[in-house]
């Protein structure tokens, strides 16, 4: 199945040509005259040979590979690859690419090689390609401020062997390339007071949040449980072992992020590029201290009237996950209300540990945070002033410094 849509355009000489054989033909059949019937078997070979190789072209050049994602900081270098190959037996000459980078954001500055027109987001790239081979068009990229750029639109123009015209080749495949964009983390002031009773694995006599770990083994005494008793370690020393353990807290952060501008007008909040840069700060640290941490946001999205949730997790891999979703915001998108989001948030779930919320503060959020208090847990909303991140808990709104 062909990749492409194709469309044909030819110059007016072209069409004057097909009307001109027709007489041509008639003429040289009655007139009998050799240099009109070959001057015609001639035009009709051209004409032949250039629809089919239109036609040829349109079914032998073939884009191979599905959608790619590319994850990028700011200040990062990429490259979006396009391969064509040309799987048919003869050459493709003169061919132009035209790649559409569909940046909303601004966030790609594409690097410019010799012989590429650019022309806004259209980046037009001439060559030609061997029988059975490959050849592979480079996007050079450079991040310049969190977002998405994504490589939606390819399309081919294909001059004929004779220049009448030309034909365009509109890419219908599942081919994609992606560029990501996260966003750069800003400090947050007083995060490293905070962090000193929240770090990740740690030994406490008591917490809700517990697990036990084994930490080694001593002799067995009478009032010890059957089921603590380390066989293996008892069959080396010949004498009965209990199994040794310490409870372990397994800390876990929320992150509620209200991105809901009160002015109708503007449908997120004024600094949000400095509210992500601070999740992405909060949820780095997270990572480097081993803590569990989940995120919620008040973005629209579909099946949901509560917003987006990142269930918690550590690690790498749920880093990216959250830095990937910062990354998508757009400044056009739409929330909802911040009440339906801490509903969900506080919903059938035991009290989170510690809470802490970025952007916008809603009325209705404060006593949802003066209840979640009373109830054991501890929020801390992030707040820009003068353009530096200042951590401040609810029950006094003092800052952590």
């Amino acid at each position: 199945m062909t990749q492409w849509r194709k469309e044909i355009q030819f110059k007016n000489s072209y069409y004057i040509l097909t009307y001109i054989v027709p007489f041509l033909a008639i003429i040289s059949f009655f007139s009998n005259e050799r240099f009109l019937f070959s001057l015609t078997i001639l035009l009709l070979l051209a004409l032949g040979v250039n629809a089919h190789y239109m036609t040829y072209v349109s079914k032998k050049i073939i884009i191979p590979g599905e959608k790619f994602t590319k994850r990028l900081f700011i200040g990062d270098e990429a490259n979006l690859l396009v391969p064509f190959e040309n799987r048919g037996k003869i050459p493709i000459f003169r061919v132009k690419a035209n790649l559409f980078l569909f940046d909303v954001d601004k966030s790609i500055e594409v690097i410019e090689e010799q012989g590429t027109k650019q022309h806004m987001t259209n980046y037009e790239y001439p060559f030609a390609i061997s029988p059975f081979s490959r050849r592979t068009i480079n996007m050079q990229g450079k991040a310049l401020k969190r977002g998405t750029a994504e490589l939606r639109t390819i399309e081919l123009r294909v001059s004929d062997l004779f220049l009448f015209g030309h034909m365009k080749l509109y890419y219908e495949g599942p081919f994609r390339g992606e560029l990501v964009v996260y966003p750069k983390p800003l400090p947050i002031k007083g995060f490293e007071q905070m962090v000193q009773q929240e770090k990740g694995d740690y030994f406490q006599p008591y917490s809700l949040h517990e697990e036990m770990l084994m930490r080694g083994n001593r002799q067995y005494v009478s009032e010890d449980p059957f089921n603590r008793i380390n066989w293996k370690a008892t069959a080396k020393t010949d004498q009965l072992q209990t199994k040794m353990y310490e409870k372990v807290i397994k800390s876990q952060w929320t992150f509620v992020l209200n991105i809901r501008n009160e002015n109708r007008a503007h449908p997120t909040i004024e600094n949000l590029e400095e509210v992500l840069s601070h999740v992405a700060y909060a949820s780095h640290f997270a990572t480097r201290h081993r803590i569990s941490f989940e995120l919620f946001i008040n973005l629209r999205v579909p099946g949901s009237k509560y917003g987006l949730h990142i269930s918690a997790g550590e690690g790498d891999k749920h880093l990216t996950r959250v830095l990937e979703t910062l990354a998508r915001i757009r400044k056009s998108n739409l929330s909802v209300p911040s009440d339906h989001l801490l509903s969900y948030v506080f919903k059938e779930r035991i009290t989170p540990p510690l809470i802490l919320h970025f952007g916008a503060v809603s009325e209705a959020e404060e006593q949802e945070y003066r209840a979640c208090m009373q109830r054991g847990g501890r929020v801390f909303y992030v707040n820009t002033e003068e353009s530096e991140a200042v951590l401040s808990a609810v029950s006094n709104k003092e800052r952590i410094s």
